[in-house]
């Protein structure tokens, strides 16, 4: 059914719609008063016309007959409203009121003294200021509502010493907003704590005095909690540190002293948007922890980051961030940076250049190019170093040798080459006992689900996955790239290391006599590289080695002996022709010394005979569903092969009977 409009005034065709219960006019350009027969619309339970220019006194419009209405929807318009609502107090199924933008009918006591039949759900009331009514106070029927989960009362400049008792009469409150008015006095506070209300405003009126110390008690569910622009005195409670939810909070613009607590970064680890300008606060501010990883952020890194001068913690890990990490990202208090797992590409700018604070910096899993910036060698503070599963390539500089309280660096996967500096022995790789990065006294800013400052470093090699949360660790990872020559015998000297991994390179000669100085060696993997010459019989004292891997490589000679040493698994040793006795089946006894010839590294693969097999089947089938299919696509061609077919049958019979007996 079409509804018209003439001159943009409403029409009485409505009032024919006798069994109409819902009625949507909002967002138009109507004006005008409401109809008079709209008196006949008894069946009405919603009315929605904000957004209009419709005028007329609420109190002698056809609304006040539908006793039926729930919902009423009166906002943005130029109606007169009397501030009692009186005229709707019969009105006993009414849940919604919103008469938000409006302009009130102030009235005396006598026509708020009875009492209302409806019991609301939800109720906004705002004249957005076109008054000012001054002398407003709030209308009496609220008094006597018992279910409200939801109230606005802005701008109309109510006045009163309290507010409390809007709380209290409602226990199933959710929000309450009464910003823009006209209250006084000190803060008052529940008897009882109201752990339903998230979201409280009462900002712009003329609260004094100091903030309740038991306020985070009082309302431990507040995800909003907006007190600017009043008049409180004294320091930020510590109880703001039991609103675990809290991730709104604007104390700006009041005259609050003495220091930030630090309760309010330790438990308000929701928070997201802290304000507190125009204050007197004074000392340190808390060091603050940004961590939105595991999200579906794109678009290139926010630049606004730069600006958190006092950012000490950030991970925007696991998003779809894309394009260069900006050079203005340089906080000077940073100590640990997680971006793994993104898109980021390009070479390494001046970023974090300057973050001689940094312990952990993983960029790993990303599309980063270029070199290795000689800059490294600024980051003195650094501990655990993460480039893993990138484009970058040239050499390591002998700059990483300047790091001397790095535990673990993991290169793998990218596309370095050259040869691994000697002076890597020189660093000591400590390990780090305890909780990585930041002390747990640290400010969220932004937080995904989990502590926020649990860390959990992968390091990832050929054979074994160590996951390191918070104890013992210590580890180099070169695997995977394009390294050649020798290695250095000086890492023999690293006997905390946990894990060494070289594998997948070109590296060359014999397995270095140092490495049985490696005490605490855990995982060694040596394969797929070009070493020649024998396994260093002294390796067979490594006790704490679980993980042994020479694979692929020309290695010849005996196995070291020894009943640790020679429990690894037989593919530990596979592709050395010339290796022999255990776990190997190649005997020791009366071998002849064979020419070794170095392989490169594609005769070092094994070809994996499984696979060989469904890729020769599916070939075959592929090939044979095309012989078919252009057979019944091609008449000519299938008319010749069948021909053809005819022909060798032919030829095959008269063959076999003429040389028969």
């Amino acid at each position: 059914m079409m509804i018209g409009f003439v001159g943009w005034r409403l029409t009485d065709r409505l009032c024919r719609l006798k069994t109409l219960q819902v009625l949507d006019l909002s967002d138009n350009e109507l004006e005008g008063n409401l109809p008079r027969c709209w008196a006949n619309l008894t069946s009405l339970k919603s009315i929605s016309l904000y957004s209009n220019q419709l005028t007329g006194d609420i109190a002698l419009s056809p609304l006040v007959n539908l006793t039926s209405l729930k919902d009423l929807s009166l906002s943005d318009n130029k109606f007169q409203i009397p501030l009692s609502f009186r005229p709707f107090f019969n009105h006993s199924r009414l849940k919604v009121i919103d008469c938000l933008y409006c302009d009130y009918l102030l009235e005396t006591d006598e026509f708020q003294a009875s009492v209302p039949t409806f019991q609301l759900d939800s109720i906004q009331l705002s004249d957005a200021g076109r008054h000012g009514n001054n002398n407003a106070v709030v209308p009496k029927f609220l008094y006597h509502q018992h279910s409200l989960t939801s109230i606005a009362l802005g701008d109309i400049s109510f006045s009163g010493k309290s507010f409390l008792w809007l709380i209290e009469n409602n226990t199933e409150l959710v929000s309450l907003t009464l910003c823009n008015n006209s209250f006084t006095g000190p803060l008052q506070m529940p008897s009882n704590p109201v752990p339903k209300l998230s979201h409280l405003n009462i900002s712009s009126n003329h609260f004094s005095g100091n903030i309740p110390e038991d306020i985070g008690t009082s309302f431990p569910g507040l995800g909003i909690l907006i007190m600017s622009a009043n008049s409180f005195t004294g320091t930020i409670p510590s109880s703001f540190g039991d609103m675990a939810s809290l991730r709104y909070l604007d104390l700006s613009h009041n005259h609050l002293s003495g220091n930030i607590p630090n309760s309010l970064g330790m438990g308000c680890r929701s928070l997201q948007t802290l304000r507190l300008s125009n204050n007197s606060l004074q000392g340190s501010i808390f060091r603050r922890v940004l961590k939105i990883n595991l999200n579906h952020l794109e678009g290139p890194f926010p630049t606004a980051i730069c600006q958190l001068k006092f950012l000490r913690y950030l991970d925007i890990s696991e998003n779809n961030i894309a394009g260069i990490l900006p050079a203005c990202f340089s906080p000077p208090y940073i100590g640990f940076v997680k971006l793994s797992k993104n898109r980021l590409q390009g070479p390494l700018p001046h970023a974090i250049f300057n973050c001689t604070m940094l312990q952990i910096l993983d960029l790993s899993h990303n599309q980063l190019t270029g070199p290795i910036p000689k800059w490294f060698d600024n980051l003195s503070s650094l501990r655990i170093l993460l480039l893993n599963k990138n484009h970058f390539e040239g050499e390591i500089l002998s700059q990483f040798c300047n790091l001397s309280e790095l535990s673990l660096i993991d290169l793998s996967n990218n596309s370095l080459s050259g040869s691994i500096p000697p002076c890597l022995g020189n660093i000591t790789f400590r390990p780090l006992l305890g909780n990585l990065g930041l002390p747990r006294n640290e400010t969220v800013v932004n937080t995904s689900e989990g502590h926020v400052v649990e860390e959990l470093i992968e390091s990832v090699t050929k054979s074994i996955t160590l996951v390191y949360r918070g104890y013992t660790i210590s580890a180099i990872d070169l695997s995977c790239n394009n390294f050649v020559g020798h290695i250095p015998p000086e890492i023999g000297k690293l006997f905390h290391l946990k894990s060494l991994n070289l594998s997948h390179n070109s590296l060359s000669g014999t397995i270095p006599i140092t490495f049985a100085n490696l005490s605490d060696t855990e995982s060694l993997d040596l394969s797929y590289n070009r070493l020649t010459g024998n396994i260093p019989s002294q390796l067979a004292k490594l006790d704490s080695l679980q993980v042994f891997n020479v694979s692929f490589n020309n290695l010849s000679g005996q196995i070291p002996e020894g009943p640790h040493f020679q429990t690894f698994d037989a593919m530990s040793y596979i592709g050395n022709q010339l290796l022999c006795g255990k776990p190997v089946t190649r005997n020791c006894t009366n071998t002849k010394s064979v020419p070794v010839t170095p392989r490169t590294r594609k005769e070092t693969e094994f070809m994996d005979m499984d696979t060989f097999y469904v890729s020769f089947t599916t070939a075959y089938i592929t090939m044979l569903l095309a012989v078919l299919a252009i057979l019944c696509i091609n008449p000519y061609w299938r008319q010749a092969w069948f021909h053809l077919v005819e022909v060798s049958l032919s030829f095959c019979y008269y063959f076999v009977m003429d040389n028969l007996p």
